[in-house]
């Protein structure tokens, strides 16, 4: 499939796409149509697409993403080494999730405090 059915499908942008490929997360193959040459992705790349989006999602860096899915895809990681992997990203997520409550009992705090002296300006 040509790029803009790729994007279509993963809902990235076509720019995102050639980002990744030039990073070398995906790989597309050279069609040529007339003296045209186009970059052609199989459907594989969709799923590798959609799993580079989960992992951003869940706070890995791209070179994390690439090196998993290529250690990974290679059997070069073990079962053990896997699990190691997850637990210390779930512990960065457990970490994360604390910063953001944080921030926001921070802001609930705040915005009662806003609504208190509004209430109080309207009633004098």
């Amino acid at each position: 499939m040509l790029i803009g059915e790729l994007s279509k499908k993963t809902g990235l942008s076509k720019d995102t796409i050639r980002f990744y490929e030039k990073i070398g997360l995906i790989t597309a193959c050279d069609r040529r149509a007339g003296t045209r040459l186009y970059a052609e992705y199989s459907l594989e790349t969709v799923e590798r697409l959609l799993m580079i989006a989960q992992g951003k999602g869940l706070g890995f860096r791209l070179s994390e993403i690439k090196q998993l899915l290529d250690e990974w895809e290679g059997g070069a990681l073990s079962q053990q080494n896997q699990i190691e992997i997850i637990d210390r990203k779930l512990e960065e997520i457990a970490e994360k999730t604390q910063q953001l409550n944080a921030i926001k009992t921070y802001l609930i705090a705040k915005r009662h405090k806003l609504n208190e002296e509004i209430l109080a300006e309207s009633r004098s």
